[in-house]
């Protein structure tokens, strides 16, 4: 049972996806949304999601680390790894195109990533995924803005467990759902995030939390946990999401948009030259 918090329709599965050709892009596949908070788990994802439409191959692309300001934000994860998990013995899960990776082993990390879509020649970066089997158990792994791209996240954290001999430390980056709520930030919601969490399912599903606080000013949640504290989470009244009824109040409206003193702006994190 759960209950809607927020709904779209036709929205573009991949927003971080790069296409060859106009036409491609004007006829990307398109899904729905609807946000639900869930009374047995209590986590908050979108019911509608289909993973056949989601499909990360070498033309997605989201790597914000062009950035000055991301690439400040990196360091103090960095900082965080070090004083949590350690130097050694490390495994990155799903580390896309490599920068972070790359920035660890520039600081002495011992370290292995593992991604399918990853393009470059770095002996240390695995194209597959991570499954029971591939490498030793690590001391701890790192699962930077992934998990809210999973469907079952709990289930996958558990295969995460299972394919790193049941324990080890776990660093996870996701986006902050109370940000999103408290800015009202629609456009942080989108479909190939079909997870929104909030700090206190992490206090849920782990019973053992090292580190839990909200990073990046705010827009993301930092989280080191015990893989073998991992439980299923459990739905509390006192915690329901409140949702702002006024959540699209600053989507502009057509009728808004009209007139000769109007102007309108397309924006877009482009983050490549």
């Amino acid at each position: 049972m759960s209950t809607i918090l927020y709904s779209q329709s036709n929205l573009p599965t991949l927003q971080n996806r790069v296409f060859k050709t106009v036409q491609q892009a004007e006829n990307c596949p398109l899904g729905d949304i609807e946000i639900v908070e869930d009374y047995e788990t209590g986590l908050v994802y979108n019911a509608s999601f289909n993973p056949e439409l989601v499909v990360y191959d070498s033309d997605y692309d989201n790597e914000q680390a062009v950035s000055p300001a991301f690439q400040e934000h990196l360091q103090s994860v960095a900082d965080l790894i070090e004083t949590e998990l350690g130097l050694t013995g490390l495994i990155e899960v799903g580390c896309g195109k490599g920068f972070f990776l790359e920035l660890l082993l520039q600081r002495n990390f011992d370290i292995t990533g593992f991604d399918p879509t990853y393009q470059g020649s770095n002996p240390r970066i695995i194209k597959e995924l991570f499954r029971p089997g591939l490498l030793g158990a690590a001391r701890g792994l790192i699962l930077r803005h992934v998990l809210e791209h999973i469907q079952n996240p709990v289930d996958f954290l558990l295969q995460l467990a299972e394919a790193n001999g049941g324990g080890g430390l776990i660093y996870i980056e996701v986006p902050c759902f109370d940000w999103i709520c408290e800015r009202k930030a629609w456009f942080d919601i989108f479909y190939e995030h079909v997870n929104y969490f909030r700090i206190s399912d992490f206090r849920n599903m782990f019973s053992r939390l090292l580190f839990a606080e909200k990073t990046f000013s705010g827009q993301y949640i930092s989280v080191v946990a015990d893989l073998s504290s991992l439980r299923k989470p459990q739905f509390s009244k006192e915690n329901s999401v409140t949702f702002p009824e006024d959540f699209l109040e600053s989507l502009p409206t057509k009728g808004s948009l009209e007139g000769d003193d109007k102007m309108v702006a397309v924006w877009g994190g482009g983050q490549r030259e």
